[in-house]
């Protein structure tokens, strides 16, 4: 057993194994560049990917992840050595344990992106508008979108004005492109794909009377009632359609798809409706990414500071006694 610990510790095995991953890494982008059709579905640090489509082309992978293991084991007992020997020499200075720390951070380091890789997860697309929109686990709604362009009309920057609703609590926040919103520490994302003007309801002329109604929306038409219940859009339509659910006073139901234009117009149960006009609000298309790895990345940020803040003391105070 002490020879393994030897073994496991000594800097010729910490030499050889990351000699071992950074060749596994150039050996792994060359067959991901050549072979590209053996990875489609991987994104981002998804390592569940190679664990749910075994196959000989990602040896690589399988002897990296075993190499990585070495690694951190190597550094974990390579720090544990020399901490246990400054407690031994009654070493008091703390500037001479900033390595130790340092390497305690590579250490969460590798333990995040083996979390992150295994336990990290994508959810599809979500599209968010001037309501509501349940997003799993908390709301959220578009309240303002602003835009700037470069002078060919290419987007320059896109900030989108936010309200998210979670656990009763309401407040205000931003999406962009490079700017997610973030929830419970960071291990929810939000992420912008895409953003433009979507149909938030109908303009209709109800008896010659205009309205403004919201999908999703209810009024009263001479006793009916009625509610947009959506607004289907092209492709699906080759014009825009109002989907009308209307209920009469002896409680019969009725749903009717009315196409815009006044020429559209239909009687519902004796009363006139046209849809003339679409009521648009900004939206944005969203995906939602989890990752439960990031409070542990913000513990490895504050170890590699505070290490380097002792090296740097150290190094600071050698030049000043000297």
């Amino acid at each position: 057993m002490k020879k393994l610990y030897d073994l496991f510790k000594s800097q010729k095995f910490g030499i050889i194994t990351g000699f071992t991953i950074t060749g596994l890494l150039i050996i792994g982008s060359l067959i991901m560049n050549y072979r590209p059709g053996q990875y489609t579905g991987l994104s981002g640090d998804d390592l569940t990917f190679f664990f749910n489509q075994k196959k000989p082309i990602h040896i690589w992978f399988y002897l990296l992840f075993l190499a990585f293991i070495f690694y951190g084991v190597n550094t974990f007992l390579c720090t544990l050595d020399s901490v246990l020997r400054k407690i031994k020499g009654n070493v008091k200075k703390v500037s001479l344990y900033g390595a130790s720390v340092v390497h305690i951070g590579f250490i969460t380091t590798l333990l995040a992106h083996l979390i992150g890789g295994l336990y990290s997860s994508s959810k599809p697309p979500v599209t968010i508008g001037a309501e509501w929109t349940d997003m799993g686990g908390f709301e959220m709604k578009v309240t303002d979108l602003k835009t700037s362009s470069y002078p060919n009309g290419m987007p320059k920057k896109i900030v989108t004005y936010v309200a998210v609703r979670k656990d009763g609590v309401e407040y205000s926040d931003t999406l962009g492109y490079n700017n997610p919103v973030l929830l419970q520490n960071g291990v929810t994302a939000v992420l912008m794909r895409d953003y433009g003007m979507m149909a938030s309801g109908a303009v209709l002329d109800v008896d010659g009377r205009r309205l403004d109604v919201n999908i999703g929306e209810s009024f009263d038409a001479r006793g009916v009632q009625m509610r947009v219940t959506n607004v289907y859009m092209p492709p699906q339509y080759r014009y825009p359609v109002i989907k009308l659910v209307s209920v009469s006073e002896d409680d019969k139901v009725h749903s009717t798809h009315l196409p815009i234009g006044e020429s559209n117009g239909q009687m519902v149960f004796g009363v006139k409706v046209a849809f003339t006009d679409i009521k648009s609000a900004p939206g944005v298309l969203a995906g939602i990414k989890e990752n439960p790895s990031i409070p542990l990345s913000l513990v490895t940020v504050l170890f590699f500071s505070v290490g380097m803040g002792l090296v740097i003391l150290r190094i600071v105070g050698k030049k000043v006694y000297i």
